[in-house]
């Protein structure tokens, strides 16, 4: 059977077989006396004096320390099942296991550390328990066989990349007390149609959803203020969802505030938006490439930000850069605005020539000589 133990020797803790008189430390190389290592350990957990500890069998392909799974041996194993009385999913414990298509987690795990099942190819069936409250970053990423995931209710965390290049995954579920959908949680799921995010998630963060060619739906349980500032997106990070060909709509809900640099670049099945005043700010590129957009309404003084650096925002950082259909704008401030809006400005230039108006902006020219327009500064070429 095996017991917790602790090398005497460099410290590390152990699962050890007590049907054995000695043992060699994975960790130091060093051979060890077994019944010596278990009174070790017993000596090192002084608050489990007077408890009674249950005995778990560990197959020896499990190394444990404590109730941490530190890694899994089993290499040619299809099937895992993770024994009772672990606690904790170790960092990299199954990582790059390419044989591995199914595992079992039981009850009373907390948590799944760093790239627990990164790599994992073959993996396409995985139960995460109730009790599991955090997916450490990069936990899944990777484990492109994997078709669907079910979080349970409890999860409060789900880090970075935690997911990030299940190309298979079709089907997955935000845990209701997720307030954060953290950087390149879902980049290059290019199979996944269809997500719901929870009234209590506040922020999308940079490349959340990045090259989900396949999402053709996002639905925000939370559309509207309703007076309790812990509910609704607040921002959408940095090319957030950028290249998500498919996406046809998008409802942006009344508690937005930010939409970040190229959030939606690329979204070229776009046709129509409609920015509510709760938008504060939109930074530059945010629907660049969205060629199949037409119509965009404004409902409130949203401020659009023109990117200054060259070399990060191209020479162009019109926010509709390269929208060649948008021709329908709704908008108080358009013409503060004009150069973000290329191809709307462009198809009205005849009219504002004959209107005797800036052919860039539509402003009106001032000056007896030298007539410069008001709001553009360009001086009148025609």
């Amino acid at each position: 059977m095996f017991v917790q133990g602790k090398c005497y020797k460099c410290g590390g803790f152990l699962a050890v077989d007590d049907t054995k008189d000695a043992s060699v430390c994975p960790f130091c190389n060093e051979a060890f006396i077994v019944e010596k290592a278990i009174a070790c350990f017993d000596d090192t957990a002084p608050e489990d004096i007077g408890v009674s500890k249950p005995s778990y069998n560990y197959d020896s392909d499990f190394v444990v320390e404590r109730s941490v799974l530190v890694r899994y041996n089993g290499y040619t194993k299809r099937e895992v099942r993770i024994p009772d009385g672990i606690t904790v999913i170790g960092e990299s414990a199954f990582q790059g296991m390419n044989n591995i298509e199914s595992v079992y987690i039981p009850d009373g795990v907390e948590q799944i550390r760093e790239a627990a099942f990164a790599g994992c190819k073959s993996l396409h069936t995985i139960n995460i328990p109730e009790g599991v409250e955090t997916i450490d970053r990069d936990a899944f990423s990777g484990c492109i066989s994997l078709k669907s995931l079910k979080f349970p209710d409890s999860v409060k965390n789900i880090e970075a990349s935690a997911l990030t290049g299940c190309t298979s995954l079709e089907e997955v579920n935000i845990p209701p007390l997720t307030e954060l959908l953290p950087w390149r949680i879902f980049e290059g799921c290019t199979s996944l149609r269809y997500i719901i995010i929870p009234s209590k998630v506040k922020t999308i963060e940079d490349s959340a959803f990045a090259e989900c060619t396949a999402l053709e739906e996002i639905k925000f349980e939370s559309m509207h203020l309703d007076g309790d500032p812990s509910t609704g997106v607040n921002r959408i990070g940095m090319n957030a969802f950028r290249n998500c060909t498919a996406l046809n709509s998008v409802n942006i809900p009344e508690t937005l505030e930010y939409i970040g640099n190229q959030a939606f670049r690329g979204c070229s099945k776009l046709k129509k938006l409609h920015i509510p005043k709760s938008v504060k700010a939109i930074y530059p590129l945010a629907f660049a490439d969205c060629t199949g957009l037409e119509q965009v309404i404004f409902e409130g003084n949203t401020q659009l930000y023109r990117g200054s650096n060259p070399y990060k925002y191209e020479k162009n950082s019109a926010t509709f850069f390269n929208c060649p259909k948008l021709l329908e704008v709704e908008y108080s401030d358009l013409q503060k605005h004009y150069w973000a809006f290329p191809a709307y400005n462009k198809a009205k230039e005849p009219v504002y020539i004959q209107e005797g108006k800036c052919r860039h902006c539509g402003g009106e020219f001032k000056g007896i000589f030298d007539r410069v327009c008001s709001v553009c500064k360009t001086p009148k070429d025609y």
